[in-house]
């Protein structure tokens, strides 16, 4: 299902999309490795632009999975080098995507496994909970991990940290493209619903 996803619309302003079915809406810091992680969720590899520099996703960037099925990508939170009025901006555009739309949606906040969660990731997964919208974590770039350490202790430890059960911690990395099976099938699984 998810590898003919194509990319639908980018936009600046949640409302003027139309209404979907179910979203799967993908947050995180900046430079955390979001559209790779869209990338090798959906098997291709220039499905979502992938860049070095933070903060180069400016926009709310919508993937059709299916008909009214989406995936969305949100601006990075974090160390971006833009102007106050621009973060503000920003601001405006996550809060009219999760809490404005009215649609079936769950938010996956991906983190840098090595790094860890940081204050910012902490503020968002706060913020989804003060307005009661469901969020899980993936932690992406697992790869970069000492040998030695597990993909269960790293979802113990981002587990205990967001204070969600393990089932709903994902550990992938997207520049291998590995460990994506339980998520793809949690995702397809929530579209379906």
């Amino acid at each position: 299902m998810l590898e003919k996803t194509v990319f639908f619309r980018a936009t600046s302003q949640a409302n003027s999309l139309p209404k979907s079915v179910a979203e799967i809406v993908l947050s995180g810091r900046s430079n955390v490795g979001k559209s790779s992680v869209i990338n090798a969720l959906c098997l291709q590899k220039n499905l979502a632009r992938i860049s070095k520099t933070p903060g180069r996703t400016r926009s709310i960037n919508v993937y059709s999975v299916a008909m009214r099925k989406w995936i969305i990508d949100l601006p990075g939170y974090g160390f971006a080098r833009i102007s106050l009025q621009e973060k503000k901006l920003w601001n405006k555009m996550i809060e009219e995507c999760i809490v404005q739309r009215k649609s079936k949606k769950v938010v996956y906040i991906i983190i840098d496994a090595f790094v860890g969660p940081t204050e910012l990731d902490f503020d968002m997964a706060h913020w989804l909970d003060d307005y009661g919208v469901m969020f899980k974590v993936v932690a992406n770039k697992f790869d970069k991990m000492p040998s030695g350490v597990t993909k269960a202790e790293v979802k113990i430890k981002a587990a205990e940290c967001f204070g969600i059960d393990e089932s709903d911690v994902f550990t992938v990395s997207a520049k291998k493209r590995n460990g994506f099976d339980k998520l793809k099938i949690d995702i397809v699984e929530f579209l379906d619903r």
